[in-house]
C-alpha cells in the first residue's frame, strides 16, 4: 500500500500546488522535489524500486529541472509526449528489431499467453502510446486555437489531463485490451482458469 502511495503522491502534490497557486513553475518544482523524495524514500524503506518508477522519476527530473531553472512552463508539457514516445519506441525495438516481446518478458510468469497474443498486445500498446503522445501535444499546445479559450484556461485543462486524464486513458485502454483478448481468444482465458485451479 505504501509503495503505491509514494508513487502517486508527487502527481497529487503537483496538482494541489497548481490549483492553490495557478503557477505551473511552482507546481513543477513541487513535483520534482516530491518525486525525488518519494523515490529515495521508497528505496530506503523497501530496498527496491520498479523500473517504471525509475523511468518516470528520471523523466520528471529531466523535464522538470529545466522548466524551473529556465522559468519556461512549456518544457514540462512535453514530458507525457516524450515518455509515451519512448515507450512506443521501446516496444518497437524489442518486438520488431530484437524479436523479443517486452510484455511477455515482464508479465509472462504471472499470465501464461502464447507468443502471438503477446505480439498482438505489443502492437496495440505501441499504437496507443503513439496516439497518447499526439493527444498530449494537442492538449498542451493547441487548445486555445481549437476551442477559442485563453492560454491560462488551456493550461488548467492540461494540468487536469496530466494528473488524471492520462492515467485514466491508460487504465481504460488496458481494460480494453483485456476485453479484446477475452472476446477474440476465449480459449486463452479458459486455459488460464484451468491452470489456476490446478495450483
Amino acid at each position: 500500500m505504501l509503495p503505491k502511495i509514494l508513487e502517486f503522491a508527487p502527481a497529487i502534490a503537483f496538482f494541489a500546488a497548481y490549483k492553490l497557486s495557478s503557477d505551473l513553475i511552482l507546481a513543477t518544482g513541487v513535483i520534482v522535489g516530491t518525486g525525488t523524495a518519494a523515490f529515495l524514500l521508497q528505496y530506503l524503506l523497501f530496498r527496491r524500486v520498479s523500473r517504471m518508477q525509475v523511468f518516470v522519476t528520471a523523466a520528471v527530473i529531466l523535464f522538470g529541472l529545466p522548466t524551473v531553472l529556465l522559468n519556461d512552463p512549456e518544457i514540462i508539457k512535453w514530458k507525457i509526449t516524450a515518455v509515451n514516445l519512448i515507450l512506443a519506441a521501446a516496444i518497437f525495438i524489442c518486438q520488431v528489431v530484437l524479436k523479443k516481446n517486452p510484455f511477455g518478458y515482464l508479465f509472462g510468469q504471472e499470465l501464461k499467453l502464447p507468443a502471438d497474443a503477446w505480439l498482438t498486445l505489443g502492437r496495440m500498446w505501441m499504437v496507443f502510446f503513439t496516439a497518447a503522445a499526439v493527444i498530449n501535444v494537442v492538449i498542451a499546445f493547441y487548445l486555445p486555437a481549437l476551442f477559442d479559450i485563453t492560454p491560462k484556461e488551456a493550461e488548467d485543462w492540461w494540468v487536469d489531463y496530466k494528473t488524471f486524464g492520462n492515467a485514466i486513458l491508460n487504465f481504460v485502454f488496458a481494460l480494453g485490451c483485456g476485453l479484446y483478448l477475452m472476446r477474440s481468444r476465449p480459449e486463452l482465458f479458459a486455459q488460464i482458469k484451468e491452470e489456476q485451479s490446478k495450483e
